[in-house]
This record gives structure tokens, sequence and C-alpha cells, in this order.
């Protein structure tokens, strides 16, 4: 897997990232800013296992339902 860009953004708190496609189909990572260091890390990580996964071109697949 190449390097996958990562976006930290200040996101309301009970978001801690996902992932996107950019114009390109490529994912981006998007974490809260907000967050410590340590959660960002383990944010981070977490959105990887959803791009190795390939989840995000799965529209069923939806990780907290409503």
């Amino acid at each position: 897997m190449t390097d996958v860009p990562v976006i930290l953004k200040d996101l309301p708190v009970k978001v801690h990232g996902f992932v996107c496609l950019g114009s390109d189909y490529e994912p981006i990572i998007v974490i809260n800013a907000r967050l410590s260091r340590v959660q960002q890390l383990r944010t981070y990580r977490h959105e990887i296992k959803h791009i190795q996964r390939g989840e995000m071109f799965n529209m069923n697949y939806h990780e907290y339902k409503n």
C-alpha cells in the first residue's frame, strides 16, 4: 500500500476519523485534530484497517448504525 494522505481537521467530539475517496478515487484519512496524539495514532491505525479491507468501496458497510 502506498502512503495514504492524512488530513487533520476539527471534527465533532464523537467523530474520531473517517476514510473518504479523493478525486482520483484514492483513499484519504481524515482525523480529528482535537484528539491527543495517542488517540490520533490509534484512529489512523483503525482507518488503515478499513482501507486494507476495502470497506470504503462497500456501499452496504456501516460501522455504526443509527
